[in-house]
């Protein structure tokens, strides 16, 4: 493809099929004056273990840095390139966004503070202009120059493009852009010495203006954690009529909701339960205490039935009791789906039984195409680890709705973009930790007026869910008490 580029284009080139890790800069015969590249988005788990292995080995001996092995394959095509230009020269990378706010990026982005004035950032808004109609990716323009050690970077612009432009206005918004809304997108001027790497550059290309530095984080009032992962999904998470096709007796269930998407509203209620068994949803995990005659491994369970296999079992040797179903639903489970011996089995007492979590007082979503959503449980259910749940909270009743008015209003929806991460397919994630750093209001320091009426407001809020009216006008009034709190 590459070639045939160039060649339409008369440009004579040189075409090199190989490694380009196993390429060094000395191969060249001829200084650079710039690179231009794609690299592959193969993600890092994807790649084979020798191969990531010896790449990451590679690099961190070139860079200094200690890299992650979680960094994809075109992360090491930017390191790689550092080796190829002088002082002066440019690069242009063309790659997701991702690096920008994930764990393994903080690497990435101290290598490009430390090796080149970073001249610019080109977000195409995966929210609204989608580069590569048939990939679920996102697209990042990445400009550089390389710079001598004792220089500093200058200012580095971040550009938003929202709607097809010609590549001569991006070329001079790259340029020349001054700070500020355009017609197509948005610009925002950073001094490069301002730029720390353990920070989500994504929030840089729509900066917040709301000042949140008088506040505490949200994990001064409360922890957050993700539900218990199951380890096989089909398996523990049944619905009515499975339970009632395997003969499963609720007392080795619990209920659940498996995720939040699954509820409309704002809270989580006895009869949205209910609707949920009715309609045909995951309502039960499987969650028995011990069980008689199941091993407490996958893995000398598996032999077992890899005996029983090769041979008859004798008459009557089945037990009979009050597990006798569940064990038969374990053992056609364990064949039917190919369950193996993973970490996320052999790290419980039983590999049969989710890790136990008490019900939760707050449901949120780990991932969004839209805003988070923070749902009020009113029920007994659990989790899964498609939720997250708030735990130890140190907030009354009134003053725990009056956070999830901030939570779910459009303020909140501002400050927790310099957490999240958009990621490939233009959905957004956060962590639990990271949710934990978020500013939040401090119900206990405000005054009980205001609590009270923000409290009234979120009832008010899923009352009006409820009914299938618009929720804007309570967000407005939400967001009035907020600005004039704030």
């Amino acid at each position: 493809m590459g070639s045939t580029a160039l060649t339409l284009y008369g440009q004579p080139h040189e075409l090199l099929e190989t490694d380009f890790f196993n390429i060094p800069s000395s191969d060249l015969q001829q200084d650079l004056d710039a690179l231009v590249c794609n690299p592959p988005y193969t993600e890092g788990d994807a790649l084979p273990h020798w191969y990531k292995e010896r790449i990451n080995t590679q690099l961190e001996k070139t860079t200094g840095l200690e890299i992650s092995a979680r960094s994809p394959l075109h992360a090491y095509f930017i390191y790689h390139s550092r080796a190829f230009l002088s002082p002066s020269d440019r690069a242009a990378f063309i790659t997701p966004q991702s690096f920008l706010s994930r764990r393994y990026g903080e690497s990435l982005k101290q290598f490009l503070l430390d090796n080149y004035a970073i001249k610019a950032f080109v977000q195409f808004n995966p929210e609204s202009y989608c580069v590569f109609d048939n990939a679920e990716t996102t697209a990042l323009l990445t400009f550089l120059e390389a710079k001598p050690d004792s220089e500093t970077g200058g200012e580095t612009r971040f550009i938003r493009v929202d709607e097809k432009i010609e590549s001569k206005t991006i070329r001079d918004a790259v340029e020349n852009g001054e700070p500020g809304e355009t017609e197509w997108g948005i610009i925002n001027r950073v001094p490069q010495s301002e730029l720390c790497p353990e920070k989500n550059w994504q929030a840089l290309f729509d900066p917040v203006e709301i000042d949140t530095s008088h506040l505490p984080t949200l994990g001064t009032l409360l922890t957050i954690h993700r539900g218990p992962t199951t380890g096989e999904v089909n398996l523990f998470c049944l619905s009515q009529q499975e339970v009632d096709e395997n003969n499963l007796d609720e007392y080795h269930l619990s209920r659940i909701v498996r995720k939040p998407s699954q509820i409309d509203g704002y809270d989580y209620q006895e009869a949205d339960w209910k609707e949920a068994r009715e309609t045909g949803e995951e309502v039960w995990l499987l969650n028995p205490d011990q069980i008689p005659g199941v091993p407490n491994t996958i893995a000398d369970f598996k032999q077992e039935l890899s005996k029983a296999a090769r041979r008859e079992a004798p008459e009557g040797s089945v037990i009979r009791d009050g597990y006798s179903e569940v064990r038969e639903y374990l053992r056609e489970g364990v064949i039917e789906y190919g369950l193996s011996d993973t970490s996320t089995f052999s790290n419980r007492p039983y590999w049969y039984r989710p890790r136990r979590k008490d019900p939760t007082r707050v449901l949120v979503q780990n991932a969004s195409r839209d805003q988070f959503k923070f749902i009020l449980n009113e029920t007994d259910i659990r989790h899964t680890s498609a939720c997250y749940g708030f735990y130890d909270i140190t907030l009354s009743e009134t003053e725990l709705k009056a956070l999830l008015a901030y939570l779910n209003s459009h303020v909140f929806e501002e400050v927790v973009r310099e957490y999240k991460q958009t990621r490939d397919g233009g959905f957004d994630k956060i962590e639990p930790d990271q949710l934990e750093q978020v500013p939040a209001i401090d119900p206990p320091k405000m005054s009980g007026e205001t609590v009270n009426t923000l409290a009234g407001l979120f009832d008010e809020l899923r009352q009006t869910t409820r009914k299938n009216d618009d929720c804007n006008p309570v967000l407005d009034r939400i967001n009035v008490v907020l600005q004039q709190e704030l």
